[in-house]
């Protein structure tokens, strides 16, 4: 299949999962979405259709899967995942309450401004999130038949995406952006409102 021209992606991240709200750091493992995080993905799959969406796209992780699916629903389109579009990997730190982790802290401040840094363990470092989430995209690329889709991803993965194009924010819940894909290139669209 050969990529389409001028490709929309919409970036999204999950809805609100249990260790979101209890601010307990995820990376790679799995919390269920809370009945706000539902509420978000309903909304979100509501707002994505002024956007003539074709197919959503996920990561593998459960929270992305379970966004996705509500989205889908409200949609009526198909859903697909994508396991290298997960969030970072946060190696040691994974399952833990995030103000217990002083060496976390340290790193939500360099993280970005030295993106070779790794968490202690199997953690990513930015540089390696951003390889595998334009891997990613570039397999949807590839694969996709679809010129629209939402895709449910995660806060940091994003983060590090957007990066690359020189902007910087802190996603919430539901919030993401718009990519285009021509050329063999993304290009920058913007933030979703």
């Amino acid at each position: 299949m050969h990529p389409a021209s001028d490709m929309w992606v919409y970036l999204c991240r999950h809805g609100q999962t249990q260790w979101n709200h209890s601010k307990t750091l995820q990376g790679q493992l799995n919390s269920p979405l809370t009945e706000l995080g539902e509420q978000q993905a309903i909304a979100l799959g509501q707002k994505a259709r002024q956007w003539d969406i074709e197919k959503v796209a996920s990561s593998s992780l459960g929270r992305a899967v379970q966004t996705a699916t509500l989205c889908a629903q409200q949609l009526n389109v198909p859903r697909s995942e994508y396991p290298l579009l997960a969030e970072r990997h946060f190696g040691d730190w994974q399952g833990k309450p995030a103000a217990q982790l002083a060496d976390y802290q340290q790193f939500r401040q360099i993280r970005y401004s030295q993106p070779d840094t790794r968490p202690p363990g199997r953690g990513e470092s930015t540089n390696m999130v951003i390889e595998r989430l334009t891997t990613g995209l570039s397999q949807l690329a590839e694969q996709e038949a679809a010129r629209r889709i939402l895709v449910i991803s995660h806060g940091d993965a994003l983060a590090c995406l957007a990066g690359t194009f020189g902007q910087h924010k802190a996603l919430k819940n539901g919030e993401g952006l718009a990519l285009r894909y021509d050329q063999r290139r993304w290009h920058w669209h913007g933030w979703l409102d």
